[in-house]
């Protein structure tokens, strides 16, 4: 019996020790961990008319690939590493959204569909402030955001936001439109005795009365360069760091990481107490310091929506 188990030691020493030539490579094949996690779609914009870029987190298997472009046909499609480029047939049209959903996949298998909008790029916008806003509407008065602005440019795809993008109530997107310096455009987003032809939000679903936010986007799309912002609060909300959601409170901080609101703080943001469906919120002289010092409350019934903020201030 021990001539066996001496022999046995004898036969498995030499494969033990011929093992241990390469234990790296040997552990790297038993233990490593097979990549399960499909591609991710970091970002995406048009670069012009006709060609649209997506980028993912990872390379891509180049003939893995599926795209359907609704209302338009794709030319022709490329893919260098974790970038697809698209080129299309036809042009995007200025204000106007082609939708695009795909499937993509990674050189291991692993596959990830995706949909999203493109939308053609604006190479002219003008610069905007936003100047007045209600959010206590009534149907004589219904919830209102006035937007100044501050130089020539076409409109095309500027995005309005009750909140921002990705994490909003309700928006507006501007179409194909030239403005001049000094003018003045009103977007409803409330329902009431409306008159015609009227700049209305999608859903029509009213500003937060108590607190909230409003941002102005380049275009629609994913993390598009915001233009300006505003944030009101009633200052005695308890709940989430006392801006009342969640939601808005992350959305205000991305407003403030982004420069667009100086303040992360509740007592930060515009007293909307004294405000009503008359005393509006009001730009004082075209400051933009990002701050509730811009603001002021107007007087009852001297909202001014389409004109010249009026200088008669609320005195509580």
């Amino acid at each position: 019996m021990k001539y066996h188990r001496f022999a046995l030691f004898l036969l498995l020493f030499p494969l033990i020790s011929c093992g241990c030539e390469q234990p790296s490579a040997i552990l790297h094949d038993v233990f490593a961990q097979t990549d399960s996690t499909p591609p991710i779609l970091l970002r995406y914009e048009a670069v012009n008319k006709r060609v649209a870029v997506l980028t993912f987190d990872e390379p891509l298997d180049a003939d893995a690939i599926a795209l359907q472009c609704n209302y338009k046909d794709i030319q022709s499609v490329s893919v260098s590493s974790e970038t697809v480029t698209i080129c299309l047939e036809e042009d995007l049209i200025l204000g106007q959204g082609v939708p695009l959903e795909g499937r993509v996949s990674d050189k291991r298998g692993n596959s990830n569909r995706f949909s999203l909008t493109l939308w053609a790029r604006n190479q002219n916008p003008p610069t905007l402030l936003i100047n007045e806003f209600t959010t206590k509407g009534s149907d004589a008065n219904p919830d209102r955001v006035e937007l100044l602005v501050t130089s020539r440019g076409n409109l095309a795809g500027i995005t309005l936001y009750a909140g921002r993008d990705g994490v909003y109530t309700d928006r507006y997107i501007f179409a194909d439109r030239m403005v001049e310096r000094g003018a003045y455009l009103v977007v409803h987003f409330s329902k009431g005795t409306q008159e015609e032809n009227v700049l209305a939000s999608e859903l029509q679903a009213g500003l937060g009365s108590n607190n909230g936010c409003l941002s102005l986007a380049r275009s629609p799309e994913w993390e598009s360069p915001l233009l300006d912002a505003v944030v009101w609060g009633n200052h005695t909300t308890t709940t989430h760091d006392g801006f009342g959601s969640e939601d808005l409170a992350s959305n205000v901080s991305f407003l403030a990481q982004h420069n667009q609101w100086n303040s992360l703080k509740s007592e930060g943001s515009i007293d909307s107490t004294q405000s009503t469906a008359t005393r509006s919120f009001c730009r004082e002289g075209g400051k933009d310091t990002n701050s509730k010092e811009d603001w002021y409350i107007c007087a009852t019934k001297e909202a001014t929506f389409g004109s010249e903020n009026s200088d008669k201030r609320h005195t509580p």
